[in-house]
């Protein structure tokens, strides 16, 4: 069953309902595990439900509480996502203004008429969704663009062969077979190469989809499904019979409406692409500003990976591992039950053979950290209105074992304990915003209520900004660091509802290897309390750049096709003229021409057309990478960097697939050529 009224009220009984796979996974599909009591958070809670195996919900609950919301503790904040369903008949606009109108009188309790705060009401999807929307429209935006390249390098080619299929189909013509029977036999050609594709398309996708899994589940924080379903596979072949009718038809098109008077009159002797040369060039151009466009914002994001991956870290993440553990429990509800497990756990591990070093932090470098309001209670900046900090309660060997550097005063010791005088310590990044011109040392600080002393500042490590348009993904935020032993009963109740502390251990060896002896030392001390999981230092860098990495990767893999397929189609060009070009060279070469003027005035053609696509691929790029302004940082959208080095090496692929198909023409026999024709 579901909660009841009754269960959902502050001070109700402990209750859950468990997820599918958690039933199955723990009580072994046991019907009987319904009224069966699971200990959670330290308290006692009785199955109540089981959930059905097709739910999917947003961050893979194992189990659901009831939400008991309340005006004190947990309940008091402003952190829910509130689920509606609509009456039958009503409207999204009648929805919107009733829960505006709900919510006006509600904030006006609560924030003083803010009018920057306002509650409204949107789809469920898009609610769910509006994080992973625009970097996967970004990427749906480039594999779009690979299709369309590709779709028009077909095009082209299937232009290139209908004019060496002209006097066939004059052939046709003359001897009674209708214009519509030539359009639909060239048609049908064209969609069975699109249905070919397709299945290729297909089983690639198959086997892609296993590297493109494990990207986005760590690099997006995905929670649904990602899958080759039945509405993948339709919308795969829609697009593919859609792409093979619209781009075979202008080739179908100009065949059928071929002169058969002229065609059949010419005996084969000259081009026969004077109809579609204007068009196949137009198409080059076309593919070659559409990889352009591409291959600068793959540039770009690539750019932006690299700037973060330049970031000066601020420690020393080789040979640490971290152990996250949840102490939103009955039994963690006091700062002295907290500390004991903190000291027992820690001289446990530390214990541990290959063990350097071991230490307790709120918070790890590269993740998000507890933001509070801070005011200075002495110097000239107690007249000012503080500011905001970063902060993290640690134990005292911290920045030892991360090896972040102690640079001025002193550091935290196992003397700052309850009944002393209560200290903190700041970063460089504090300093040069808070008190760029005075010494830290010795100041005072408001902090959560309590007012602490600066003993000494440590050095800079990057920190998740959480979006930030103002310092980017990742920066080295003004923080505060203060003693664990420190920290008031109210606080570790806060803090720990919305944060969980990391065990970080300095290894002699290989830190995963420590991991086992770690679970076993916690284990010891609390065998009711499990580890989230084991992260290295090396992992927890890299999953703070994991979506910039995801969409760097992959719009650089997308790019590597398009700028072939553009190439190929400048190769494609060329090498049909050389061909349809045989004999005019051969009386060019008989006539006196060297061969590398006749090369020459063969490739320039392609190099012109390649160049024309670059200027007009730039100038679409410019106004394109104002729709990736938000994921681009540590480089400017219009980076003439970036845009040189994608032109330039653009067009020595162009002159490269322009100069190749010449070479043939050395081979040429200017006699034995006459002679042929």
């Amino acid at each position: 069953r579901e909660f009841s009224a009754e269960e959902d009220r502050t001070g109700g009984p402990g209750v859950v309902v468990l997820s599918h796979h958690f039933w199955q996974r723990s009580f072994r599909s046991d019907p009987g595990a319904i009224g069966r009591v699971v200990v959670l958070r330290g308290k006692p809670n009785v199955v109540v439900g089981v959930m059905p195996a097709e739910l999917v919900t947003p961050g893979s609950a194992d189990l659901w509480t009831p939400l008991q919301a309340s005006t004190s503790g947990e309940g008091e904040d402003e952190n829910y996502r509130v689920i509606l369903r609509l009456r039958p008949g009503a409207t999204w606009p009648q929805a919107i203004a009733d829960v505006a109108a709900l919510g006006q009188t509600a904030l006006k309790e609560q924030r003083a008429e803010d009018p920057s705060v306002r509650l409204t009401v949107v789809p469920l999807q898009q609610g769910l969704t509006e994080e992973l929307r625009t970097p996967l429209l970004v990427l749906w935006a480039a594999a779009g663009t690979v299709l369309l390249i590709g779709c028009v390098n077909i095009a082209s080619m299937l232009l290139a062969r209908a004019a060496g299929r002209a006097r066939e189909m004059a052939t046709r013509l003359a001897i009674g077979a209708g214009r519509g029977i030539v359009f639909r036999q060239l048609l049908a050609e064209s969609l069975l190469l699109g249905v070919g594709g397709c299945l290729g398309g297909v089983l690639l996708g198959y086997w892609a989809l296993r590297g493109v899994k494990l990207m986005a589940y760590d690099s997006l924080h995905l929670w649904q499904r990602i899958e080759l379903d039945g509405r993948v596979l339709a919308t795969a072949v829609l697009i593919s019979l859609l792409a093979s009718l619209v781009f075979g038809l202008l080739p179908a098109l100009q065949i059928s409406r071929t002169d058969i008077r002229m065609m059949l009159g010419e005996s084969g002797r000259g081009t026969t692409e004077r109809g579609n040369r204007w068009a196949r060039r137009l198409l080059v151009i076309a593919e070659v500003a559409l990889a352009v466009v591409l291959l600068v914002s793959a540039g770009l994001l690539l750019r932006t990976f690299s700037a973060l991956r330049a970031l000066r870290p601020g420690f020393d993440a080789s040979h640490v591992i971290t152990a996250q553990l949840s102490l939103q429990d009955a039994r963690y509800a006091g700062s002295k039950q907290v500390n004991l497990l903190f000291n027992q756990s820690l001289d446990r591990i530390r214990a541990l053979p290959g063990v350097a070093g071991a230490a307790v932090g709120l918070g790890l470098p590269y993740e998000r950290q507890l933001r509070m309001g801070f005011k200075f209670t002495d110097g000239p900046e107690a007249q000012g209105q503080g500011g905001n900090t970063t902060s993290s309660y640690v134990t005292p060997d911290y920045f030892t074992v991360l090896r972040i550097p102690l640079v001025h005063g002193r550091a935290l010791g196992e003397s700052d304990g309850p009944k002393t005088q209560q200290v903190a310590l700041v970063n460089e990044a504090f300093v040069r915003r808070y008190l760029p011109s005075g010494d830290p040392l010795g100041r005072h600080i408001k902090l959560a209520g309590v007012e602490r002393e600066v003993v000494g500042v440590v050095g800079d490590i990057q920190q998740d900004t959480g979006g930030s348009a103002k310092y980017g993904p990742l920066a080295a935020l003004p923080a505060t660091f203060f003693p664990a032993a420190q920290v008031g009963d109210d606080m570790v109740q806060m803090v720990h509802t919305w944060f969980s502390p990391s065990w970080v251990v300095r290894t002699a060896g290989e830190p995963e290897a420590a991991a086992l002896g770690i679970q076993r030392a916690v284990e010891a001390v609390d065998p009711q309390l499990p580890i989230a999981h084991f992260r290295t230092m090396t992992q927890v860098e890299s999953s703070a750049m994991g979506q910039q990495r995801f969409q760097a990767v992959l719009l650089a893999t997308l790019a590597i096709p398009a700028l072939l397929l553009a190439a190929l189609g400048v190769y494609s060009l060329i090498a049909s003229a050389v061909v349809e070009r045989t004999r005019e060279i051969g009386i060019r070469l008989a006539l006196g021409a060297t061969r590398w003027q006749t090369m020459r005035a063969v490739a320039l053609p392609g190099i012109v057309l390649a160049l024309t696509g670059v200027i007009v691929g730039s100038a679409l790029a410019r106004v394109t990478v104002k729709s990736l302004q938000h994921l681009i940082w540590g480089v400017q959208a219009t980076d003439p960097g970036t845009f040189v080095g994608v032109a330039v090496g653009l067009l020595l692929v162009a002159t490269a697939a322009s100069v190749f198909p010449t070479l043939r023409l050395a081979q040429i026999n200017p006699a034995t050529t006459l002679r042929e024709e």
